[in-house]
């Protein structure tokens, strides 16, 4: 399995946007699966780093996310 890097130029108000979505739509996948009997048993510290290793999507979502907040937080330096 490789690897995959994209970059992308947003404007500032564009990031922001983007960003608002990627919460949301990360929010409501978590929302989803958080309380499934497949995670009842999962210690709740334990519970976010299971169900991103179990749903790679989730994962991307949240590595995107933490992206855009770094990146927006420099521009903002």
């Amino acid at each position: 399995m490789a690897d995959v890097t994209i970059e992308m130029t947003l404007s500032t108000h564009q990031a922001r946007a983007f960003l608002r979505y990627q919460l949301t739509q990360y929010e409501v996948l978590m929302a989803e699966v958080w309380h499934s009997d497949k995670y009842r048993t999962v210690p709740e510290g334990m519970r976010g780093p299971r169900v991103l290793q179990d749903y790679p999507h989730i994962a991307g979502l949240h590595r995107t996310i933490r992206a855009l907040r770094k990146q927006l937080q420099e521009a903002q330096a």
